[in-house]
């Protein structure tokens, strides 16, 4: 891959916490110790009562800066918006960069303003962390529905959108109509983790009786199938446990969970992106467990599933999750199984957890390769 001269500057822009977004931190990483221009994030401070670490680049071309964001009142939140859009503006004015990569739609004003003072001078380039389908846009706030509009007219002139899958890339092109459009600008940009995760060894826990189970991100109660698990968890304790690690928890699923009465369950609080790997070294199984609430998850597929494969767990998901079909690996291991979480009755968890005949043969989905092409598309004259 060819490395630029360090001349340009990459601006990136992503009006939500760096912290609660673990793909972006990566992008961060990975752009830090492979392009040799400066790089500017622009982001916004992650709130007080979480207590993820803040997230630190040491590269001296790496440039953070952070903004006061609350959501506690809509006056203030307008206020914040507003310093956020003329901070994102001032700093492009003064960095001149190259390139801005914005994420979603709610970060976009400082690029299409940049973009319309320069014109095909400079690129923009966007990436949807989710796939938000019209009638769910119409009920998204003000500022979201106006920006995305002006993002429809200003498509055209840009240099790169991509989506996390190609399902819900082409159900954006549809949506916006962008299929005439070069596919050139069109790309998949999945959230994988490092290299550097992979398991080169086989899972020590396996040959254990009890089979760990983990569930690692945001946790919700009527959008997942929670109490489904943990009720079957509960039954099975000789051969089961499960711990939950969640940043991000809604109050109707923290409640359940104290509630809950099963000494094989336990909620282990947060945990830092990048203490993953030790923590889930310990676990046999990893689980993703939403229901399709939205078209966005029956067509997506979490990062967590990668992230689990990585360190060298199982993965079972939620059958509803059309996408994640495609991944389905049962003649070796670690396997990535569906599972029906709506009736685990007639689950045979015996076959899902047996390795007997099985070859090992860790995952191979990390983000090295799917950034690199992020940084040809800058160099790109």
């Amino acid at each position: 891959m060819a490395k630029n001269k360090g001349t340009d500057t990459v601006f990136i822009i992503h009006l939500l916490p760096l912290e609660l977004y673990p793909p972006v931190m990566n992008l961060v990483d990975y752009l830090s110790k492979n392009y040799l221009g400066k790089i500017i994030v622009l982001t916004t401070h992650k709130s007080e009562e979480n207590s993820l670490s803040v997230y630190k680049n040491d590269s001296t071309r790496v440039l953070i800066k952070r903004m006061r964001f609350s959501n506690d009142h809509s006056l203030y939140r307008m206020i914040h918006y507003i310093y956020f859009y003329i901070k994102g503006i001032l700093l492009s004015v003064h960095f001149r960069p190259s390139t801005v990569l914005y994420f979603e739609s709610i970060s976009s004003f400082p690029a299409l303003i940049y973009k319309l003072l320069n014109g095909k001078r400079k690129k923009i380039m966007v990436h949807y962390h989710e796939y938000i389908d019209p009638a769910i846009y119409e009920e998204e706030s003000l500022i979201s529905k106006i920006l995305h509009r002006i993002e429809k007219r200003m498509y055209p002139s840009f240099s790169w959108i991509s989506h996390t899958n190609p399902v819900r890339l082409q159900m954006f092109k549809d949506d916006n109509g962008l299929n005439k459009l070069p596919e050139s600008i069109f790309h998949v940009m999945p959230n994988y983790p490092s290299s550097s995760w992979m398991q080169k060894k086989r899972n020590h826990c396996s040959k254990q009786k009890q089979k760990k189970l983990v569930f690692v991100g945001s946790l919700g109660y009527d959008n997942m199938y929670l109490e489904e698990v943990i009720d079957w968890v509960g039954k099975h304790s000789q051969e089961f446990s499960l711990d939950i690690y969640s940043y991000n928890i809604d109050l109707k699923a923290k409640d359940f969970l104290e509630h809950c009465g099963f000494e094989n369950v336990r909620f282990c609080g947060e945990c830092d992106y990048y203490t993953l790997p030790e923590i889930l070294k310990n676990y046999d199984i990893g689980i993703d467990i939403y229901k399709p609430y939205a078209l966005n998850h029956v067509h997506g597929v979490s990062n967590k599933v990668f992230e689990y494969l990585a360190c060298g767990l199982d993965v079972w998901f939620s059958s509803d999750k059309e996408l994640a079909q495609d991944y389905v690996r049962k003649d070796i291991f670690p396997k990535i199984i569906s599972v029906n979480f709506k009736d685990l009755s007639l689950f045979d968890y015996n076959s899902a957890v047996s390795r007997e005949g099985l070859q090992y043969e860790p995952g191979n989905f990390f983000y090295e390769e799917v950034y690199s092409e992020i940084i040809n598309e800058v160099l790109k004259r």
